[in-house]
This record gives C-alpha cells, structure tokens and sequence, in this order.
C-alpha cells in the first residue's frame, strides 16, 4: 500500500472541496489545479466522489483500468499535504442477499484506491432509494448495515473509513433516530459521518446548534468532530441553468467543512477561496473579473432554499438597458477561462431581461429557447 506522508487527518479543522456533482467529470490536470487552490488557502482535503464516475457509483463493483489508475496515483502523489478521500457508492443495489460476494468486491475497489494513494476511503449511501423494506425483512437496522460495511473495511484495511449517511439531510425520508442508533452501535470511533444539515442546500449549518436532526442524535454518542458538514451552497447540478457567486455566509469558519463544487474549475476555485475567507469583491477583482459584473450581481446571488421565502420580484423598470450593456461587456469584452465558463450564465441573463422587458422578437425566442418555453412565452411577450 502507497502512502506519500504523513496525513494531515489530526489537524482540528479540516477543510476542503467535494468532487461530488452530478453533470460534469473533471480532468486530472483539472483537479490539480483545485489541488492548487486548496494548498494556497489553506484547506487540507480533496474528497473523490463524482457521480459521473462509472466505477465511483453505477458499476462500483468494476476495478478501474490500468490508467486510470497510474493518472490517480500521480494525482496523489501530487497532492503535498492535501489529504485525498476517495469515495465508493455501492448503496444503489448493494444486495443483501449476496453478503460474502458484494463485500469481495467492495474491499477489491477499496484495495485499489488505497494501493494507488488515498489516504482514506469515504462508503457512500446518498441519493438512494429511501425503500427500508429489505432491510426489515431482514431484521436489520439499515443504519447497524452501512456502519457495519464501515467497520469492516477499516478493520480488515487497516485504514480509516468515512460515511455519507443515507440520511445526510433531515428533509431525507426516513428513522433519523433509529438510523442514528444504528450507526452509533457499529461505526468504528475514528470515523467521520457527513452531513448536510436540516436540509440538502442548507441556508445555514453549524455543528454547534444547526446540523440537523442526524447530528444531533449522532452527538450523543460520539464526539461533535466526528461529524463534517458537506457544504452544498454553490453546487448546482440541480438547477445547471443557474449559477450562484453570493457571498459565503451561514456557516462557522471552526467547523469541519466540505464543499461541494461544481465542475467549473476557475469558479471552484473561487469558490474554495471564499470559504477559506476571501472577501469577494476582491477575490473577484484579483480573478479578473470586470468591474460591471456589479451591476449584474443580484442576479446570481444564494440558491432559494427550501425553508426561505420565495425571491422578491425585481423590479426591472428603467434598468434594462443598464443591465445589458453590463452583461454585453461581459460577454464581449472579458476572456479569460473564467469568462468561458459564466459566458452561458451570462447569455442566460441576457435572454431573460430581453423577455422581461418584451424585447425579444418571435424568432429570436424561437431560436434561443425550448419549443415548450417558446409556446409558453410568445403569448405573453409577443
């Protein structure tokens, strides 16, 4: 088994980026360059779990190819300080029945990833169907069953194991109490859980009295820094239309974090910055950013969450013009990589202010929008 250093696991806050989005896999030169960013500011974890990722989650029982792991153990062994977490997903149909084979290739997967570098391996149970039913007919506590798996990877491995609970957010269906007692019976101490909070794009999160249920009952039987919360404020795999450069905020800089990105790599970047504590308007000075993205800004401002309100309505009057002069500048004059990743962003802008403001011809909306968008919006803009 590889091992590039010391791990930097006994730091008392650990911070870092989640390669764990659904929609885009990044490049090994890519995620050296998150590497990069997470040394400068310093954050101390890269966590491997994209869900694009065949092997990671679909087909979690096929071993990776032969270059895909020499490009993986050069990324490790690049990583300096950084500490890489390298997640499996069996929990999509993870069988029961078949106990002794799916726990061969488990460990195989696991064995792979740690003789190529990782310093830990994080099992996974998120996004799963909230059916208990197998587990009950069965006897079994579900939570009792994935800390089990848990444990015995880290016994049989030597290594440490992680969790993401398939209860990761209180919004998440299910025996939060029962689940919670379950683990607590089988995890091993060492063992961190993730988890996001009362909900899955949390608002605000903090271990110390905003977790969520699962923490709170997790707490009682394991100390508070076995938890770390998995930050999902400007992920937006669900809602990849949108993007989110609001302020980082809601969240308490001494708590074990994780963010979640979203494969645009300049912006994660930026990103992990501002968790870090970066100012923004600086930050995005220093990016290159121009000086009239200020003008624009409300517009990719925080997610709406699920226990907000719903956004205000804007008022667009004698602003329009304004405004797309800000975004044309943008879209014309700025390039850079970053530019080329909010470029569909901003054009997303563009068109919705010349909806708003009805000036938008039939076929330009035609061209520029889905047939069911155009049926819906010629009516009332045309």
């Amino acid at each position: 088994m590889q091992h590039k250093r010391t791990s930097t696991f006994q730091q008392p806050v650990r911070r870092g980026y989640i390669e764990g989005f659904y929609g885009r896999l990044l490049g090994f030169d890519d995620r050296l360059r998150l590497l990069d960013q997470l040394a400068k500011t310093g954050a101390n974890s890269y966590f491997y779990a994209p869900k694009e990722d065949i092997c990671h989650r679909l087909a979690w029982r096929e071993k990776y190819d032969d270059s895909w792991i020499d490009s993986f153990s050069a990324f490790c062994a690049q990583s300096g300080n950084i500490d890489i977490l390298a997640g499996i997903a069996p929990g999509l149909d993870y069988d029961l029945h078949s106990a002794d084979a799916e726990y061969a290739a488990l460990r195989a997967k696991a064995e792979q990833l740690l003789a190529a570098g990782a310093d830990a391996l994080v099992l996974m149970f998120d996004d799963i169907s909230d059916d208990v039913s197998a587990f009950e007919r069965a006897g079994l506590n579900e939570g009792a069953v994935h800390g089990g798996l848990v444990r015995r990877l880290h016994d049989d491995l030597g290594c440490r194991v992680d969790l993401v609970p398939r209860l990761y957010a209180d919004e998440i269906g299910g025996d939060i109490e029962g689940y919670a007692d379950g683990l607590a019976e089988t995890l091993p101490e060492q063992s961190e859980i993730y988890i996001c909070g009362m909900h899955i794009v949390a608002k605000q999160v903090n271990l110390q009295n905003d977790a969520g249920r699962l923490a709170t009952y997790l707490a009682q039987h394991a100390s508070p820094q076995n938890l770390v919360i998995w930050d999902n404020l400007y992920c937006h795999d669900y809602c990849p239309r949108r993007l989110f450069l609001c302020t980082y905020d809601g969240r308490a800089h001494e708590d074990p974090l994780l963010l979640n990105g979203t494969g645009l790599v300049e912006t994660d970047r930026l990103y992990i910055a501002l968790m870090q504590g970066a100012d923004r308007q600086a930050l995005f000075s220093s990016a290159g950013v121009p000086d009239c993205f200020w003008q624009i800004a409300e517009f990719f401002d925080r997610p709406v969450f699920t226990d907000g309100a719903m956004p205000a309505a804007i008022d667009l009057s004698d602003r329009t013009t304004t405004l797309i002069k800000a975004v044309d500048e943008m879209l014309w004059r700025w390039k850079s990589p970053l530019a080329r990743e909010w470029y569909p962003f901003l054009f997303g802008l563009k068109h919705d202010l010349q909806i708003a403001s009805k000036l938008m011809a039939e076929d330009r909306l035609a061209k520029t929008q889905t047939p069911i968008l155009y049926d819906l919006l010629k009516g009332q803009i045309l």
